[in-house]
């Protein structure tokens, strides 16, 4: 069965500079975030990972998803905490659709909290588990991504998906792998935490970032359709083995300013799509190349628009 593949559009907000990579990307209703849907869905990504941060109109952007027919789990918070998560929570799940479900990722990789927003592991944690409850609280179908830098084997790294997913609400884990983080092979990743948790897997973001020394030093040569090969590769072994792989997330899929530099006019060279709107050769060929997914997983991992 063909790996379904989803497009992940950077939406955080970064609090040491006031980056708003939404804004940097363009990637909101009033400028492009239409036309990156439609540039994603020509390339067989009809499936998506983005945001519904406090900071921008909520109901603007889940209705470019629903008019584009666009199917996304959002992101709630990105490194950036809401005034109010709880409230943020039940704010986003009272403008869904009630008839379709509703994915969201409460907080992205909570385990990073401590380093990008100052708040401690625990408390984001917790915020994730109480933005889960709001959003049911208010609507009939919610699903939760819990999702998280899980890039080796070792203990530590399963510490906050251990609590969120003890608490019940969990549907699917994510499980975030660069080149430059990998510390064992994504396939034994994969292995280890289906067989830990017994729930779906996302591979909830992966890219290859052109000129990155740390890339180009681990696989000297590749490109992006050879990391997209190799990531594809590895989900197959796991499968294998019995892993349930819900799909593979390119992230982010359209290429962004420096995080340091958002006013900066260079793009660092991770996505499909460029700031003019055209698209990376090599990758829109080995996407092109795949089979469109058509078909139905062994569980419900359907995203509604």
């Amino acid at each position: 069965m063909t790996i379904p593949l989803l497009a992940g559009f950077e939406c955080g907000h970064l609090g040491w500079n006031g980056h708003d990579l939404l804004h940097s990307t363009h990637h909101v209703p009033e400028r492009r975030m239409a036309a990156h849907y439609r540039l994603a869905q020509a390339h067989g990504l009809s499936r998506a990972r983005d945001g519904l941060p406090w900071r921008h109109d909520a109901a603007a952007r889940l209705a470019v998803a629903r008019e584009t027919g666009q199917g996304v789990i959002w992101d709630l918070s990105h490194f950036d905490l809401p005034p109010d998560p709880a409230g943020h929570a039940r704010h986003v799940a009272a403008l869904a659709d009630p008839v379709q479900p509703l994915w969201l990722c409460p907080v992205n990789e909570p385990s990073l909290y401590p380093a990008l927003c100052g708040m401690p592991r625990h408390e984001a944690v917790a915020m994730v588990l109480a933005m889960a409850r709001a959003a049911k609280d208010w609507h009939p179908d919610v699903r939760i991504l819990a999702n998280d830098p899980i890039t080796g084997i070792g203990e530590r790294q399963y510490e906050a998906t251990d609590t969120l997913v003890a608490s019940g609400l969990v549907d699917i884990i994510g499980v975030n792998y660069y080149p430059h983080t990998a510390r064992a092979p994504l396939s034994k990743v994969l292995r280890k935490t289906a067989r830990r948790y017994g729930l779906p897997i996302l591979v909830a973001e992966t890219s290859w970032h052109d000129g990155h020394p740390v890339h180009e030093r681990r696989h000297p040569g590749w490109n992006k359709r050879d990391w997209l090969a190799h990531v594809l590769g590895e989900v197959r072994a796991a499968q294998e083995k019995g892993a349930a792989i819900a799909g593979v997330c390119w992230y982010p899929i359209v290429d962004c300013p420096p995080w340091q530099h958002p006013r900066s006019r260079r793009r660092w060279r991770h996505g499909l799509i460029r700031e003019d709107l055209g698209t990376d050769p090599v990758l829109s060929e080995a996407l092109l190349d795949r089979p469109v997914f058509g078909g139905q997983l062994g569980f419900d991992f359907d995203l509604a628009g």
